[in-house]
């Protein structure tokens, strides 16, 4: 194989993007360029270069400022953009850790408003040549964390409906199921989601005709992540939510715990740190000690499911350590 020309590929911290772009421009786009193989090696040292600069910028640093997202978010972009024309499998592998990482730090600013709704995931059949599957359910996945959902994937949610005493009724649909589930639309209501969901559940889960494990467990996931994304669009996309709102919220959310308790406990107890998180930083204080710590809808743990058996865990109990709180479980045991 051809090497690589002779260059350092050099992105600094301080103006990624331009570096960037000067590099690509003098050794990928340049006509002195003529090799094919030299040309794939020169992009693959510039593209690994510009991918280990986005982690330092994300990762390596102790806060990252609005503007600095901003930033990072447009040089994401940019190495996107040429990914998906020159190795779209690569990008693909790393990406899936960069959002692994942004969540686990729990980066929600930069997950949400950039790499969501600017669609920074992989790369797929509607913007690389590399794929043509239109269909394929992995691009909708990715985005399927934080209550958010694949902005491709998006009907129009502009309204909260009556349940939130708006007048328009919205909709949120399923993500596309695994081939094992059911044909069935797992379409949650925001005026009446828990009844929605319950009849769901139901029909599609709990039913007498339903016997295959697996097709059970699809179904279920393909109706939890709806009702998931559902919380959080009645959670968050409401200039204001009334004390009777808050009751119907928390009822939901309890019959969402309850059941993710039996069949998933482990994606529910990710999902929930989002939510408190998201709670506090918009100072939400009434329905997070009134409804999520009063009502114990943090983590699922031994002393509610079969998924757990260690009751000196102290993980549940941190879970509520927020805003004055504690666990009322933690109360009762003196502990």
């Amino acid at each position: 194989m051809t090497s690589a020309s002779n260059f350092e590929a050099k992105i600094s911290l301080d103006t990624p993007l331009a570096d960037y772009e000067r590099l690509i421009e003098q050794h990928v786009q340049s006509e002195n360029v003529e090799d094919d193989a030299t040309l794939e090696n020169n992009y693959n040292k510039i593209a690994t270069a510009a991918r280990a600069t986005v982690d330092k910028l994300l990762f390596e640093s102790g806060s990252v400022t609005k503007e600095n997202q901003e930033k990072i978010a447009e040089f994401l972009s940019k190495v996107k953009e040429d990914a998906c024309f020159y190795n779209p499998n690569s990008y693909n592998e790393w990406i899936v850790g960069v959002r692994d990482k942004v969540l686990k730090n729990n980066m929600l600013d930069f997950w949400c408003d950039h790499m969501v709704k600017k669609e920074l995931g992989i790369c797929w059949a509607r913007d690389s040549d590399y794929y043509d599957d239109m269909e394929d359910p992995e691009p909708r996945a990715f985005y399927n964390h934080a209550g958010c959902v694949a902005p491709f994937d998006q009907v129009d949610n502009s309204s909260l409906s009556n349940f939130l005493n708006i007048s328009t009724p919205t909709i949120l649909q399923a993500p596309i199921a695994s081939n094992k589930a059911l044909n069935f639309d797992a379409v949650i209501s925001l005026e009446t989601p828990l009844a929605d969901y319950k009849r769901l559940i139901a029909e599609n889960v709990e039913s007498e005709n339903m016997t295959d494990d697996d097709v059970i467990n699809n179904n279920y996931q393909k109706i939890a992540s709806v009702a998931r994304n559902t919380v959080w669009k009645l959670l968050f996309e409401s200039d204001s939510i009334t004390k009777e709102d808050q009751t119907k919220i928390a009822e939901f959310l309890k019959k969402i715990k309850d059941d993710a308790c039996f069949h998933d406990a482990s994606t529910y107890n990710e999902w929930i740190i989002g939510v408190r998180d998201e709670l506090l930083k918009r100072n939400m204080i009434d329905f997070w000690r009134e409804h999520m710590v009063e009502k114990e809808l943090g983590p699922c743990w031994a002393r509610d499911s079969d998924y757990f058996d260690d009751m000196e865990d102290p993980t549940p109990r941190e879970f509520y350590n927020y805003a004055g709180c504690v666990a009322p479980f933690a109360k009762v045991n003196g502990k």
